[in-house]
């Protein structure tokens, strides 16, 4: 948010102006090493985009600290922070110095202050190894000062301000970074607010008209240029704006007035329901106010449908798109008026308005207009986003899956509902196929629907539920699909260790399976509707092998050489080994096919015959399935 400063001098006057106690807020700031405050009042632009600080004085002349709005003659007071002197300012810029108040302590720099409710003190809190409340009586011609020690010597307050509705007052110790309440009464101060490390000083604190508390210092750096706000419960600190860097600074307010909030419930709805709008005033300028009035014009597609709430009386007149109550007494404290809205079935978008609150004192400013409290935006309309209602589903025929069901869901709606069966929920599931009949009842009348749920049927059949094949054979899965649609789409998949199928997208396929297990067939129609049909595969194969126990290794061609023999698609030969009788390896050989004598030993040892007699070999086999073996025999060598 940026900050603009709109410099304009005023003339001065012989005679001071008060000020018009409309609930602002004003900034007192010292440029550094400067001799001289400006006073200026703080506004917020309507768009939210800046904080304008319009100039009541660029140079008041002197240097103006610890001030405060005094109600009883609308004038600000204040301190110069090293001397002490006591000086006061109107409206028109012109600063009076008032002299030293009798009996304040001198040496000690004074940058908190305010005055108290009822116009009677100018409270002052000065920086101090052993601070102490000072009371500044203004209403004594020489000023004359009594005291309050604090009850603690831990604390550094550089302002502090009374809540217009409590009369509490609230200050913020930069020592501990937090905060606080005063007692100004027995100087007892309450700590038990949560650390705001981010926050380094506030050297400005103000209270609007509905107590709400804001401040001025530095924030997350040591420059002294942002605006905060305070939670007055939790004491939590959050960031506003950007102004005007300042070496020292003072803030006050005057909210001893008459405000007006405007806030509507809910702020986003839809068409053809009903709102409510609250009107919250707060009356805080002493006293009950007679003689009212308060008037809102509403957009013409709103309809005003009622009072639900009229604490301050009058006459009304209520037309379809305004009220305006009369002769109102608004008695001291905050109270509520709220107003029943229809929304049209017209309406769409974004609607902001004003209420108007006049027949004020004019100390009060005779009127003023509503605020958005949800905003720091001064005087801001209250805005509400209406929705059009799409109702065009229930004008069309949902489909579902054959034996599903479909969910309607009208919860949006705040409209009373009435299924054929008697049943009023907003959320609903409709089977298949069937017909419904909905009445929808709203601010805009009654209407009728008729929901008929279509379903279309989809069967998918793969003709053989088992299929038996050897192993190293193909097994082929013919479909048969029953749709409403022939769009459709196929998926085949496994969920076993065995490779996909030879075409995955098509209504027929085949596969070279390895091991036993289910194949699935998934069909899907243009509605999004699936279904499937399953295929079990036995894959069918012998592992034995096969080895000779006698070979004759002469030469004859005849039973010379020992190998492995099997089902050639069983596996291969991980590795085979022979051994003579003594453990001595006469042969190895790995990775070797079965069936294939070349992998195997033709009774040589060392490039001779071996010796004749009994031997015994050991060998792994891998199966394609992964699996492995390991098998062992005897051998008898002859020639």
């Amino acid at each position: 948010m940026v900050i603009l400063i709109s410099f304009f001098c005023l003339g001065m006057a012989e005679a001071q102006q008060p000020f018009e106690c409309k609930g602002q807020y004003y900034l007192s700031l010292t440029r550094s090493n400067a001799r001289t405050s400006g006073l200026y009042e703080v506004k917020i632009a309507q768009d939210g985009s800046a904080v304008y600080l319009d100039t009541i004085s660029a140079s008041i002349g002197l240097v103006m600290n610890a001030m405060g709005y005094c109600i009883t003659d609308n004038l600000i007071y204040g301190v110069d922070p090293s001397t002490a002197m006591l000086r006061k300012v109107g409206q028109d810029g012109v600063a009076v110095d008032l002299g030293i108040p009798t009996g304040i302590p001198q040496g000690i720099l004074y940058y908190a202050g305010d005055v108290t409710p009822d116009g009677r003190y100018l409270i002052l809190i000065g920086l101090s190894s052993r601070p102490q409340i000072v009371k500044v009586d203004l209403q004594d011609p020489a000023y004359q000062c009594s005291f309050v020690p604090l009850q603690t010597n831990s604390v550094s307050i550089l302002d502090v301000a009374f809540d217009p509705y409590t009369g509490i007052l609230y200050g913020h110790d930069s020592r501990m970074k937090r905060l606080v309440t005063i007692d100004p009464d027995t100087g007892e101060i309450n700590t038990n607010f949560i650390q705001q490390p981010n926050v380094d000083q506030l050297g400005a604190l103000f209270f609007d008209s509905f107590g709400n508390l804001f401040g001025y210092g530095a924030y997350e750096t040591l420059t002294q240029d942002k605006f905060v706000a305070v939670n007055k419960i939790t004491g939590e600190i959050t960031l506003l704006g950007q102004g005007p860097v300042s070496s020292g600074q003072d803030g006050c307010a005057c909210p001893y007035t008459i405000e007006l909030q405007k806030i509507v419930t809910p702020d986003t709805t839809f068409t053809c329901t009903e709102v409510v709008y609250s009107f919250v005033l707060s009356n805080l300028s002493g006293a009950l106010r007679s003689d009212i009035y308060f008037e809102d014009l509403m957009p013409e597609v709103f309809t005003i449908r009622g009072i639900l709430n009229n604490p301050f009386g009058g006459q009304i007149e209520i037309t379809k798109h305004g009220i305006r109550i009369e002769n109102m007494d608004v008695d001291v404290g905050i109270d509520t008026l709220k107003i029943l809205v229809a929304i049209d079935e017209n309406a769409k978008g974004l609607y902001k308005n004003q209420a108007t609150l006049g027949g004020l004192p004019n100390s009060l400013g005779s009127f003023t207009v509503s605020d958005y409290p949800k905003t720091f935006i001064e005087k801001d309309s209250t805005p509400i986003f209406v929705i059009p209602v799409d109702l065009s589903v229930l004008d069309e025929q949902p489909i579902a899956c054959f034996g599903d069901s479909i969910q309607v869901d009208l919860s949006f709606l705040n409209d009373n509902l009435r299924w054929s069966d008697g049943d009023t929920s907003l959320v609903k599931w409709l089977e298949s196929p069937s017909k419904y009949e909905l009445e929808i009842s709203n601010v805009c009348g009654t209407t009728n629907y008729q929901i008929e749920v279509l379903s279309y049927a989809l069967d998918v059949n793969i003709l053989e539920d088992t299929v038996k094949i050897e192993l190293g054979q193909s097994a082929y899965f013919i479909s048969a699909v029953i749709s409403d649609h022939p769009d459709l789409n196929y998926r085949w998949y496994s969920l076993t260790d065995n490779p996909d199928v030879s075409c995955q997208d098509c209504p027929n396929t085949s596969v070279m399976a390895r091991v036993d297990g289910y194949y699935y067939l998934s069909v899907t129609d243009k509605f999004g509707c699936t279904n499937l049909d399953s295929v079990y595969v036995r894959v069918v194969w012998s592992s034995d092998v096969f080895a000779p126990n006698i070979i004759s290794s002469n030469g004859d061609g005849r039973n010379d050489i020992f190998f492995l023999s099997g089902n050639p698609l069983a596996g291969m030969g991980k590795f085979l080994a022979i051994y003579d009788r003594w453990g001595n390896k006469v042969f190895e050989t790995s990775n070797f096919e079965l069936n294939n004598p070349t992998f195997g030993w033709d009774g040589m040892f060392l490039g001779r015959p071996a010796v004749n007699g009994v031997y015994t070999w050991v060998a792994e086999i891998k199966y394609i399935d992964h699996s492995t073996r390991v098998l062992s025999g005897d051998l008898t060598l002859v020639r």
